[in-house]
């Protein structure tokens, strides 16, 4: 686990740690015996070391967003703000004069976020903790196993309505991460041997809303898919991304 520091104008990774159930407790605000019924029900990733448990900071971060004040928005307004973004007027007509002026609220809102280029690791974290919080039911997120061997061939998959670009985010990975309609789910793992998983998980299915088109040059929706995966690379492109599609809205 990492996180970002900066340092002369540019940013180094450093691992995060476990922490102590004490120290846990402290960071949520609760008693030690709460961090010890969600070790349990594996809210909380946990391991035990000699005879103490220590808990996962990217897990104990996870939680502690869940528990911030702010309602995540619904599919329809996530989607209604990223065709805002992409100037996609035929979508845009498709809702009522209320949901234009909201969408446009919020679009700045979360623009002006990106005013300038984030300094440090809070800034960066803050821009995707907003990312995350506004686009968390753009669609159902849902994690698959593939062989290392067939994930070029899952890439290439027809099926895909849109694809992480590493040429648009700047980060080369294996993985494959990417939006479809729910019809194409079942026959897309059963072709690919899918298996669910977890922490090892290689593929992101992005299960869109019913009759919702994805958007494949979409900075915007890419900077969400990018603080969705938590790491402090992925996390600092997202907010690079947020800043360019704010100069493009300038423009």
């Amino acid at each position: 686990m990492s996180r970002l520091h900066k340092r002369r104008n540019s940013y180094t990774i450093v691992f995060m740690a476990n922490v102590s159930v004490a120290e846990a407790a402290r960071r949520l605000g609760v008693g030690v015996p709460r961090i010890h019924k969600r070790i349990a029900d594996g809210s909380l990733r946990a391991e035990r070391i000699g005879s103490q448990w220590v808990v996962d900071e990217l897990s104990l971060l996870r939680v502690a967003e869940r528990n911030e004040p702010g309602r995540p928005l619904s599919a329809r307004s996530a989607w209604a703000i990223i065709a805002l973004a992409e100037g996609d007027d035929e979508a845009l007509s498709r809702l009522a004069p209320s949901e234009r002026a909201r969408a446009k609220a919020r679009l700045n809102e979360l623009l002006d976020l990106a005013a300038n280029r984030p300094q440090g690791e809070a800034e960066v974290r803050c821009i995707s903790s907003v990312l995350r919080l506004m686009f968390r039911n753009r669609a159902a997120r849902v994690l698959r196993k593939a062989a290392d061997a067939d994930l070029p061939g899952l890439r290439e998959e027809g099926r895909w309505q849109s694809l992480a670009s590493p040429a648009i985010s700047g980060i080369a990975s294996s993985d494959v991460d990417g939006y479809l309609a729910g019809r194409d789910v079942d026959a897309l793992s059963r072709d690919f041997l899918l298996m669910p998983a977890d922490s090892d998980a290689n593929v992101v299915l992005h299960v869109l809303p019913e009759g919702q088109q994805a958007y494949p040059q979409s900075k915007l929706l890419l900077a969400a898919d990018l603080a969705d995966q938590r790491g402090p690379r992925e996390e600092l492109r997202a907010a690079e991304l947020l800043l360019e599609v704010a100069e493009a809205v300038k423009q």
